[in-house]
């Protein structure tokens, strides 16, 4: 296996490591989080069930405390003036502080007669009442719908009577038979709703019955919300006392009286039990009282539409809560679905648990008398993040960054760190070459003369040779300390005030003698007013970067149809001293530009190279021009290329 290839599965193995624990540490504490949201929407739904029952319980409370006497058209305004009647408050349509969805009042007496407390007696004129003839038969046509749908229910005969004016005579026998089935009608139907259920289907439904929510407990190991159970009432338990006072109104007596006459008082001590309430097969509910006066029973109540009265009493409170943009809250009569509340926009974009909850049951509960067989069914559409499930998800991505950057990075520096041992490999096989040539062919030489072979015409050129290929040798082996010094932090500077011309006459000894050995002509340019400019510079360090960049150009411009160097001195904005050394070579691809420093970086392969050279050359002379205070640039001419060395002047 490559090193790239170890590298790799060493660093995905690690990633695994971490990454897995952090993943299944993020999920465990979402999770937990998840379950502290659903209970605290728990709580709030608990909350706000207790707080609809209350609002609803107050509506029943103000109809219950309703006086028997309201049930009645007119009443006495003072008790013993016969004369000083006026209209009840459930005489006026719509009745104050009336219950949403209401529909009417009624009242069946005990021979099965049914009023409305909204429609005048037929003993009284419309007019001597305040009603015009309009009015009365809007109220009329309410009273016969109100009619309709308690016989539509069973809850009156198919024939009840609304206290004629004149009745024929009847023996007491009949008299008695028609009391009874007149008290069966009245009564017992009413009784008939507190035993029996609605028959199947006869309640509307309005999306289905509740077992079509999910009631599966929505987390391991927690127990699922139970329904609260209704508390225990009975009617005759809220059985209360009244005296009331009444105007006499459906006796044969006060048939015959004038419109206008004032109708007899009577007296009566009434027993009132408490409203209850039932669903109607119909689909309109129903609440109603038994009344005992005079020995009689009486049914009293009021008929509602109950989507107006969950639309009030359910939908509104629930959409003024914070639970509205999460949870959907069902009114539920007997198992059977009445109405579902929830908003259409979702206000949480991020949430805990996103659709994994929807639908879960979140609380139920039963409301409490006469509203016992209505349930309140809360639903999860979705869980708020709350701050530390935001905190944990930023923690989690941030986590995830740094875990992803952290293993990015280190692939990086593996690269790198292979790319250098790779450099390096190749620079000692470059060294090696390098260093391989010229003592082989020193060696050779030296041989030679000591031997004898040489011819005496020859000797000069073989021990200038050698002198040549041990200089190279030198300045190769001083890069290599260099280089060693400078990665060390050993090398020493020691900067001296020189002039231009100085170093001008050292350019032409140093440069020139490396120029001349390799036998390329060239130039070097320095302008009169130059020379008078004096800097700062260390000379060891100024002379290997020179030497580094004309041996450079000497390499890299050997197949060249120009083979002149050139070297320019040229003072730039008054301030620097520029030293360009320029071959007429192919010059470098534009690609190449910013790797040419880097340490070991060369362009051809160190085995197949066409040119000699160890890769550390131009990183030396960037180090150096540094550690000197000075700037190394490159740019590619046409042909060719030019280094710059820039130095401040002083």
């Amino acid at each position: 296996m490559n090193p790239l290839a170890r590298l790799r599965l060493a660093l995905a193995g690690f990633f695994l490591a971490l990454a897995v624990p952090a993943v299944a540490l993020v999920f465990q504490a979402l999770e937990r989080l998840q379950w502290e949201a659903f209970h605290q929407q728990q709580a709030q739904a608990e909350e706000l069930a207790r707080r609809i029952d209350r609002e609803l319980h107050a509506l029943v409370a103000r109809e219950d405390a309703r006086p028997v006497t309201e049930y009645a058209f007119l009443n006495v305004l003072v008790p013993g003036k016969a004369d000083l009647l006026q209209r009840s408050p459930l005489a006026s349509l719509p009745p104050d502080n009336a219950v949403p969805g209401l529909l009417g009042h009624f009242q069946i007496d005990n021979d099965g007669s049914f009023h409305a407390p909204f429609l005048p007696p037929p003993t009284l004129a419309p007019e001597a009442v305040g009603l015009s003839p309009a009015e009365l038969g809007e109220r009329q046509a309410l009273a016969a719908r109100l009619r309709d749908i308690l016989r539509h229910n069973r809850l009156l005969g198919a024939e009840d009577r609304q206290a004629p004016a004149a009745a024929p005579a009847m023996t007491d026998a009949q008299k008695e038979s028609v009391d009874d089935v007149a008290e069966g009608l009245a009564s017992n139907a009413f009784e008939r709703l507190e035993r029996v259920a609605p028959a199947s289907g006869s309640v509307p439904r309005a999306l289905g019955p509740i077992s079509e929510l999910k009631l599966e407990k929505p987390f391991p190991d927690q127990p699922a919300p139970s329904a609260a159970a209704p508390p225990p009432t009975s009617p005759r338990s809220m059985l209360r006392r009244e005296i009331t006072v009444l105007p006499e109104q459906s006796s044969a007596k006060a048939s015959r009286r004038a419109a206008l006459e004032p109708l007899p008082i009577r007296t009566f001590e009434s027993e009132v039990d408490g409203l209850s309430a039932a669903m109607l097969g119909s689909g309109e509910l129903v609440l109603y009282r038994k009344v005992w006066r005079a020995g009689q029973r009486i049914v009293q109540g009021l008929l509602i539409a109950p989507q107006q009265l969950w639309a009030s009493g359910v939908r509104e409170p629930f959409e003024a809560s914070i639970l509205a943009a999460n949870t959907a809250l069902a009114v539920a009569v007997r198992g059977e679905v009445q109405a579902v509340f929830s908003r259409s926009e979702r206000q949480y974009a991020s949430s805990v648990s996103g659709d994994t909850l929807q639908g879960t049951l979140l609380y139920q509960t039963r409301l409490s008398a006469p509203f016992a067989d209505c349930e309140l069914v809360f639903s999860v559409k979705t869980l708020p993040a709350g701050a530390g499930a935001r905190v944990v998800g930023w923690l989690g991505l941030v986590l995830g960054l740094v875990l992803c950057g952290g293993i990015a990075l280190m692939y990086r520096l593996g690269l790198r760190q292979l790319a250098v041992v790779q450099q390096q490999q190749d620079f000692v096989a470059a060294v090696s070459h390098e260093l391989k040539t010229p003592l082989t062919a020193i060696r050779m030489y030296a041989e030679m003369l000591r031997e004898g072979w040489a011819p005496a015409e020859k000797r000069a050129v073989y021990y200038a040779f050698i002198h040549d290929e041990s200089e190279r040798l030198a300045r190769l082996i001083h890069n290599v300390l260099s280089l060693a010094r400078m990665t060390h932090q050993q090398l020493r500077v020691e900067p001296a005030r020189v002039s231009v011309a100085q170093l001008a006459d050292l350019l032409r000894s140093r440069a020139g003698s490396v120029l001349e050995q390799a036998g390329r002509p060239y130039r070097i340019e320095c302008p009169p007013e130059a020379l008078a400019r004096t800097l700062e510079v260390d000379l060891d360090c100024f002379t290997q970067i020179v030497l580094n960049l004309v041996d450079n150009a000497v390499k890299f411009s050997a197949g060249a149809a120009v083979q002149d160097i050139e070297i320019r001195v040229a003072v730039v904005d008054g301030q620097q001293l520029a030293i360009a050394v320029r071959d007429f070579g192919p010059g470098i691809p534009a690609e190449q530009l910013d790797r040419i420093f880097e340490l070991f970086y060369r362009a051809e392969n160190a085995l197949t190279r066409h040119t000699g050279g160890t890769g550390i050359g131009l990183a030396l002379v960037r180090r150096l021009a540094a550690a000197i205070g000075g700037r190394i640039t490159v740019s590619n001419q046409q042909p060719g290329v030019a280094f710059s060395l820039c130095l401040r002047l002083d």
